[in-house]
């Protein structure tokens, strides 16, 4: 596309390389005689092995090494919040934490960021979570051996500032850029409108690449704080033109579980453009995290009105 340059290596970003079984394992093999049960002996080296799958909220899914290689392959990702069960209890806001698996037929689900929140307490408490600081940390997990946050590799940074805004005044906006040299990928705006929200997608050149706008009168939007809300789906389009005619792709929040409405979380399905780069992928990604806080957030007290 005119006025867009990928990027193939962003950063420098080496990705992790895919382990496989040591020379010297082991395995246990039945004894000549009876009696004595097992004994180890050693076997051939092998190649690399498939990732396991594993399992998280009810999705099986495997690690990919190299993020950006998925993105050009992925259709879709799935977005999933974690249930945050302290915060209900304490009535405490506290950090948020999401979880984005892409979808990529034949292969199935494959798990791509864990996103965590980087934001004060005092704002998590006092500020509308849309018009507070939202700042995501998006970390690419390579394998079940870094689920920790202190061995995940930060891989984007999302940062919203805090704006008071007022109608058409200090508009949000979000600025996303890789971690590593910190080159800019892109931006989300969400620029003013009478009733349907909108949100501009602009790359790295300033150029607008996407549109995204929803019905305002979906019960999912108008009745998102309450129980009517949480059971009800809430689509938003994703445009080329300006004029917003024809979809070519969506961000659908879906129909919360139970410990989805027990707890606030929510999930996202993003369907991309059959022709958007990982680029922009990656954009529509934390598009639809920017539409969670911008509507579907709520302090744990249930009362967002500050």
């Amino acid at each position: 596309m005119e006025g867009y340059s990928s990027v193939p290596n962003p950063g420098g970003y080496n990705p992790p390389k895919e382990s496989g079984f040591s020379s010297h394992a082991l395995r246990r093999e039945a004894t000549p005689y009876p009696g004595q049960g097992f004994t180890n002996q050693p076997v051939p080296p092998v190649g690399p092995v498939a990732p396991m799958p594993a399992n998280f909220a009810g999705i099986t899914y495997v690690y990919v090494p190299d993020p950006m290689a998925e993105l050009a392959i992925s259709t879709g990702v799935l977005i999933r919040q974690q249930p945050q069960i302290l915060e209900q209890i304490t009535g405490c806001e506290s950090q948020n934490r999401y979880y984005v698996f892409s979808q990529s037929p034949p292969a199935g689900m494959k798990s791509l960021f864990k996103c965590k929140e980087q934001r004060e307490c005092y704002q998590r408490t006092f500020c509308s979570s849309s018009s507070r600081e939202f700042i995501m940390d998006i970390k690419h997990v390579a394998n079940a051996g870094c689920m920790n946050d202190n061995f995940q590799k930060s891989f984007v940074h999302a940062n919203k500032p805090f704006k008071c805004t007022c109608f058409c005044l200090e508009r949000p906006e979000m600025t996303v850029s890789f971690n590593q040299g910190n080159q800019l990928i892109g931006k989300v705006k969400q620029p003013f409108t009478c009733c349907d929200p909108v949100f501009t997608i602009y790359d790295n050149s300033g150029v607008v690449r996407f549109y995204i706008s929803a019905d305002c009168c979906q019960c999912g939007i108008l009745c998102s704080k309450n129980c009517c809300g949480k059971i009800s789906e809430a689509l938003f389009n994703i445009y080329k033109d300006i004029g917003m005619t024809q979809p070519v792709g969506s961000i659908i929040k879906k129909v919360a579980s139970f410990s989805e409405i027990v707890t606030n979380a929510d999930s996202y399905q993003i369907n991309f453009p059959a022709d958007a780069a990982p680029n922009e992928k990656l954009l529509l990604i934390v598009a639809g995290l920017m539409i969670d806080y911008q509507f579907f957030e709520e302090k744990a007290n249930n009362n967002d009105s500050n």
